[in-house]
């Protein structure tokens, strides 16, 4: 995994729905999911990243991955892009 510092000069996708669609286009290579986003928003993309062997990282908050990816709100998930 890309450390938290790191993040802003990736390619990636930023936010649950955008993430999950580059997910099934295979373009995911690792999965950043804040252990405080709703459940709801963020079991889709747990559930893809089992089913493809895409490594998830949630040790982080929404705050900490928004701050990270250099954007002005909250994000529940990134996806680091191949």
């Amino acid at each position: 995994f890309v450390s938290l510092e790191g993040l802003a000069d990736q390619r990636k996708t930023v936010g649950a729905k955008q993430t999950l669609k580059a997910m099934k286009r295979s373009e995911v290579t690792h999965l950043y999911i804040a252990y405080d986003s709703d459940e709801k928003v963020t079991a889709p993309l747990k559930a893809l990243a089992d089913q493809m062997g895409i490594p998830v990282d949630t040790t982080y908050t929404m705050t900490d991955l928004g701050v990270a990816c250099r954007i002005k709100v909250k994000a529940a998930a990134v996806g680091l892009l191949t």
